[in-house]
């Protein structure tokens, strides 16, 4: 055989697999051991078989198993960016303590399961964090909304949101949240409604403030920011608790 229909094999004994793992899983790996095995035996002991080299058939099996890891490392970067991709929108587990990198396990603490350090008396209690929602009344009659330029449920419309920051009261959080992502100011008239989601490591707290005349615009952590009329909210709204909010105020106010 030449050298043209050498490489054309090679090839095709790559693609095939490649694609024939994609359907073996777990099984394809223990029929190559068993081929490469075999061949390699037939090979010391039978190295001609009417003029063709036994030991081209290791050769082969060596091209069909490259073919094979190109497929494993394809699944392999799926899952690592399926990975990335869900630290994105959920908050982190910790699997390692921070404090002495032992390794974290569930114990019962205070009547509750919660991860603890193996070693040391590191506990992670897993405590909700403050997030502060602004309701901002505009003079047309409408309300501020922004899209969501991330996860979760980027896209999608919402209250001015997000997380407090150390060192600032909640008003001071919701004030800068409207800021930065409808690049507005406000000033806060009282809080409407507290809310912890169930499941979720987190407190919210809806503020409203007083009404305002600016044109909102996207800030850095939104695709859009306008004024929504009340009779026509969007149906894409991002969270419920938000919707609930909304309709908590428009209920005091009569709106």
């Amino acid at each position: 055989m030449n050298g043209p229909y050498v490489l054309l094999a090679c090839i095709g004994l790559i693609g095939a697999g490649f694609v024939l793992n994609r359907f073996m899983t777990g099984k394809l790996g223990w029929v190559l051991v068993a081929v490469m095995f075999g061949s390699a035996i037939l090979a010391l002991f039978v190295p001609q078989i009417d003029g063709f080299n036994t030991f081209n058939i290791f050769y082969m099996s060596l091209f069909f198993g490259l073919g094979m890891n190109f497929d494993e490392k394809r699944k392999a970067a799926k899952t690592r960016r399926a990975e990335w991709a869900k630290l994105k929108t959920d908050r982190p587990q910790f699997k390692h303590c921070p404090s002495c990198r032992s390794k974290l396990a569930e114990r019962e603490i205070d009547g509750k399961k919660r991860l603890a350090c193996t070693y040391c008396t590191y506990v992670y209690w897993n405590n909700p964090l403050p997030v502060t929602a602004s309701i901002v009344p505009h003079k047309s009659g409408g309300i501020v909304l922004v899209k969501r330029k991330v996860e979760p449920r980027k896209g999608t419309w919402c209250l001015p949101a997000g997380f407090m920051e150390i060192g600032e009261t909640p008003e001071q959080g919701a004030q800068r949240e409207s800021k930065e992502e409808a690049t507005i100011d406000i000033e806060i008239e009282r809080l409407l409604y507290t809310f912890a989601p169930p499941g979720l490591p987190q407190v919210l707290m809806f503020f409203l403030a007083k009404e305002i005349d600016q044109t909102p615009a996207p800030g850095d952590d939104a695709e859009e920011a306008q004024v929504f009329a009340l009779d026509q909210l969007p149906e894409d709204m991002a969270f419920q608790s938000h919707v609930e909010a909304i309709k908590r105020w428009r209920q005091q106010t009569g709106r």
